[in-house]
């Protein structure tokens, strides 16, 4: 099934880290009311290198007798789900998993209605973040990725229906916050090949396993060019829709929702024999389209996977959380091809280091989006993000005084090779006040961004000056006195120091030393 490449495959290859903060013991799911705080020791998550041990599942129901399932579930007549949508391009994947599925999740977690684009999230997004530039297809997995790293923007602050091929990327620091408090952090993959496997995601849809509360969506993949619909259904359902999928299509993937089922439905196989039953699709292809945007797919088309190969058995659904990113990079600058950046952010312990001991790959903006300025297309050159570097929390509280860092990796790729300006970097510390972070900011005054690496520094404190001898090497009456001194290096290896030929008007010195590379003390 070569389909699965351009829509969904790997989406169970999941990146192995999560880019989560360490919530501090005080915020608690009580405390924070209806906001509801990851807790990373429920989520698998190493509290002391923030690795995520298990960022996956194949789900499973509980054991649930087949006659204890209601005859229907749909969640588009909850208020959870956003409106159908309409969508730009070829944003079906995004469209689906993060404009209908993560969306629904979220508000279902936090029980608040979508019926504001505060709570609503953008699939436009991320699929600007991944389509390179330009209207083409996405995998499933790459949203998933973002939504998991970097978290996802609201409506509000990333509309979804504007300048859609400008192919806009967003610019502000309090929306990548936000964003950051929107996360993906568990993934549930249910097969759907047998009765057993209907029964598994007709559980799922339900209740996801916890009675009393609403059931899950999921996502799928299948093809969309020559299907063929029977759009004036009137046969037997609870739900109420009158379009009904008669015969897969044969081409062209598409990513699509399942946002309920129907057992009364009624199909006819191809053998001649009657069918029962029916999962609810909803498509992203507008109201205009099938029964305002939902049709039934008949369980028949997954329990005969092997006559109908052009639909994929595996379904994925999501588990969302709340999240208060902890420690976070602000970045101000400009550049006129993002194809050419990379960014990456470092820690030292030391106020004089001027290279990070510790380096990481930021989960955004590397060498993507095409030969446009940072904002997309026609758009300003300038660019204001946040990095979230929560996840080194366990390793930054070992350092008394750290240095931050950031390195821009400058090449040049593409048609258009940029070029751009470094104007400020802040790191945001919200560890002992949520609502008041500590704010350590180097401004660099707009200097250009050269070709290759580039590392600058965001001390949290000035170096301490003192002398490295009790020796004076001025007399009291100023002229200088050639005074060696013994000195031991960073890595525990010896020097011998001496200053001398010191010229008061020009204020140049000599210093002469000898260096043992074996670090002995032996010398001459």
């Amino acid at each position: 099934m070569k389909y699965l490449t351009s829509i969904f495959a790997g989406l169970i290859a999941l990146l192995p880290v999560l880019t989560l903060p360490v919530p501090t013991a005080a915020q608690t799911p009580d405390e924070q009311g209806p906001v509801r705080l990851l807790d990373f020791r429920k989520l698998g998550i190493d509290p002391k290198t923030g690795e995520v041990l298990v960022p996956h599942r194949t789900w499973r129901a509980e054991a649930t007798a087949k006659n204890e399932l209601p005859l229907s579930v749909d969640h588009n007549k909850s208020s959870y789900f956003p409106p159908i949508i309409s969508q730009i391009g070829g944003s079906c994947a995004q469209a689906s998993t993060i404009g209908y599925m993560c969306t629904y999740e979220l508000n279902r977690l936090l029980d608040r209605p979508a019926d504001r684009p505060e709570h609503r999230l953008s699939y436009l997004f991320t699929w600007n973040l991944i389509n390179g530039g330009i209207d083409q297809g996405s995998i499933g997995k790459d949203g998933m990725d973002i939504a998991f790293n970097s978290g996802l923007m609201s409506e509000a602050d990333f509309p979804s229906q504007t300048s859609p091929y400008q192919f806009k990327w967003a610019t502000g620091y309090d929306k990548y916050y936000r964003a950051l408090q929107n996360r993906v952090v568990k993934f549930n993959d249910i097969t759907v090949d047998s009765e057993e496997g209907v029964l598994q995601l007709k559980q799922y849809l339900y209740n996801k396993n916890k009675p009393g509360e609403s059931g899950g969506v999921v996502i799928f993949s299948s093809q969309a060019e020559g299907w063929i619909f029977n759009d004036n259904y009137n046969g037997p359902s609870e739900t109420g829709y009158t379009s009904l999928l008669t015969r897969l299509a044969t081409n062209g993937p598409h990513g699509m929702t399942i946002t309920g089922y129907d057992d009364l439905i009624e199909f006819t196989a191809p053998d001649g024999s009657l069918q029962k039953g029916a999962f609810i699709v909803t498509n992203t292809h507008g109201t205009f389209r099938h029964d305002h945007g939902k049709f039934y797919l008949p369980y028949w088309f997954f329990t005969h996977n092997d006559q109908t190969e052009n639909l994929s058995p595996l379904v994925v659904g999501a588990d969302m959380a709340t999240s208060h990113p902890q420690l976070l990079f602000k970045v101000n600058f400009e550049y006129s091809s993002r194809d050419d950046l990379e960014f990456r952010l470092g820690v030292s312990p030391n106020p004089t280091d001027h290279l990070p001991v510790h380096d990481y790959q930021t989960s955004l903006f590397n060498h993507q989006g095409g030969d446009h300025p940072m904002q997309g297309a026609y758009a300003e050159p300038a660019m204001e993000v946040a990095f979230d570097f929560s996840r080194r929390i366990p390793l930054v509280e070992k350092m008394e005084t750290p240095t931050y860092f950031l390195s821009i990796i400058r090449a040049n790729r593409g048609s258009v090779h940029g070029k751009g300006k470094l104007y400020s970097v802040s790191v945001y510390d919200y560890r002992k006040d949520a609502e008041h972070p500590e704010i350590h900011t180097q401004h660099f005054g707009g200097i250009e961004i050269p070709e290759g690496k580039s590392v600058y520094r965001i001390p949290t404190t000035e170096a301490e000056k003192c002398s490295c001898s009790p020796v004076e090497w001025l007399s009291q009456n100023g002229k200088p006195v050639a005074a060696p001194f013994v000195i031991k290096t960073a890595k525990g290896k010896y020097a011998k120091v001496r200053f001398g030929e010191y010229d008061r008007k020009s204020g140049t010195l000599t210093i002469r030393y000898v260096y043992n590379p074996n670090g002995g003390r032996q010398l001459k």
